[in-house]
């Protein structure tokens, strides 16, 4: 990758890319023979979901020349393309692609979670999966109840929208790190991925509470709280009974180079994590999806590791990740639709989500204590603790299209504000969250050292007799 754009290196970069803009042509070509208007504009979808790869790709390798987060360029490209051009994409389309991203990455990161880390950090996981949401929460409710005018069931519902973290740009940042091991030592990444999926199951509980009592849902309130809980226990149990199941299935040969065994492997990983996602939401329980899918890579691969065979698994959903993160970002950028956004109140809006923010920090700072993280590792996690997105994309809607049915003036001016917001803090938290886990991980957390044992170099007589240490075991720490 080019450092500079100096004319050599850019033609040397250039060539590199030659293949990927053949390779692009030549699957558009394939899909407007096989499916002639779908691959045509202006309204063709698989023309737009074309150009929404190319785009996001393009503005990748753009934020990566000036080492920034690539996802960070992928976001700003699907916003602009969705507020400056005619694009339209099939509303379950793009739910289904993102929702199979959101799969492989929690997949991976399942992989990437520590046992030791996990058993250490318990307590303060716990904490840092719900303090932080609250507390943003009833910020979000205060501020609004008396800047906005917003009623408190409406603040509420608006403060459980705004406060769950986004594993889609917290979890690919921690991964990163993972790999280069920084923080790992103290379990920095693993605490902050395993809190992710919980905290989003806090959200979506308690949006689902305060939804059924604006709109008077036919649940009961008791049902509706308990279900939060549940949703949580289901996918945890689901999980690690898959994950145990993947330590039989497929059975392990000696011979593992020559037996088909791994692909199996990786196909049962991804197509058991697919359908817990689907089948959640199908039912009306998508807590369940996300954190069953962490939870059973992660406890295929506590076996999985102890026979050297989870290598090829992680591998191979690192490179179905590289396909998938374009439409990821790009299409929750797209999300974003501009014209939604009410110009009269954005000041209000940015006021109160920015007064939101700091409380989360703080609390985020304060419940990982105790922990034995130094400061800057303490900042780190409630710098991390910020971006918005998924979430927000999937419910920021929901309460304007009930409001909109209801036909009810009020409902449909406080269900515009929650879109609103829903939009700003996208905007604004999601590329922002994600330059600061990229900028400050760096910076705040250490490396952690490895320690490689020198070989014991000995001579033997030809009778196995007679050892003699020519050099002991000595340790040798690189950094």
């Amino acid at each position: 990758m080019p450092k500079a754009f100096d004319l050599k290196e850019l033609r040397r970069y250039s060539l590199l890319k030659l293949p990927t803009i053949l390779i692009i042509l030549l699957i558009w070509s394939c899909v407007w023979s096989l499916f002639d208007e779908l691959a045509l504009p202006p309204n063709g979808n698989l023309f737009w979901l074309i150009i929404l790869f190319i785009a996001t790709y393009f503005a990748g390798e753009i934020c990566s020349l000036i080492s920034a987060p690539p996802l960070v360029g992928m976001l700003i490209a699907g916003f602009i393309l969705r507020n400056t051009t005619s694009m339209k994409i099939d509303a379950q389309v793009s739910s289904i692609l993102r929702n199979v991203a959101l799969t492989v990455i929690l997949l991976r990161a399942g992989f990437g979670l520590n046992p030791n880390d996990l058993k250490k950090l318990s307590g303060v996981c716990l904490r840092l999966s719900f303090s932080p949401c609250i507390v943003e929460t009833i910020c979000i409710a205060v501020t609004t109840h008396f800047l906005l005018g917003l009623s408190w069931q409406w603040g509420f519902l608006l403060g459980f929208v705004l406060a769950a973290v986004s594993p889609a740009v917290v979890v690919p940042g921690m991964i990163l790190l993972n790999e280069r091991k920084l923080g790992t030592d103290k379990g920095v990444p693993t605490l902050v991925i395993a809190a992710a999926s919980v905290d989003d199951v806090l959200a979506i509980t308690g949006f689902g509470v305060f939804l059924g009592t604006v709109f008077s849902s036919h649940q009961s309130l008791a049902w509706q709280i308990a279900k939060g809980p549940l949703e949580a226990i289901v996918g945890l149990v689901a999980g690690l009974f898959i994950g145990v199941l993947l330590w039989f299935v497929p059975v392990h040969l000696e011979n593992e180079k020559s037996a088909p065994e791994k692909k199996q492997r990786l196909a049962l990983t991804l197509f058991f994590g697919l359908i817990l996602v689907f089948i959640s939401q199908k039912i009306g329980w998508s807590g369940i999806g996300p954190l069953g899918a962490l939870t059973l890579s992660f406890i295929a691969a506590l076996k999985w590791r102890v026979k050297s065979i989870d290598l090829f698994v992680e591998k191979q959903l690192k490179s179905i990740w590289f396909f998938f993160q374009f439409f990821l970002f790009g299409l929750i950028g797209a999300e974003v639709n501009i014209s939604s956004i009410q110009p009269d109140s954005i000041g209000y809006c940015l006021l109160c989500l920015f007064i939101g923010l700091v409380f989360r920090c703080f609390t985020a700072m304060i419940v990982t204590w105790g922990a034995g993280f130094s400061w800057k590792e303490k900042l780190f996690v409630s710098l991390a603790w910020l971006p918005k997105a998924t979430v927000q994309a999937a419910f920021g809607p929901v309460a304007l299209d009930l409001a909109r049915k209801a036909g009810d003036e009020t409902k449909i001016s406080f269900a515009t504000l929650i879109l609103n917001f829903a939009a700003l803090s996208i905007v604004i938290t999601a590329p922002l969250g994600a330059l600061l886990i990229a900028l400050s991980g760096p910076k705040l957390l250490k490396k952690e050292p490895e320690t490689i044992m020198n070989e014991i170099v000995v001579e033997v007589d030809h009778n196995g007799k007679n050892l003699e240490i020519i050099s002991d075991a000595s340790h040798v720490t690189k950094f």
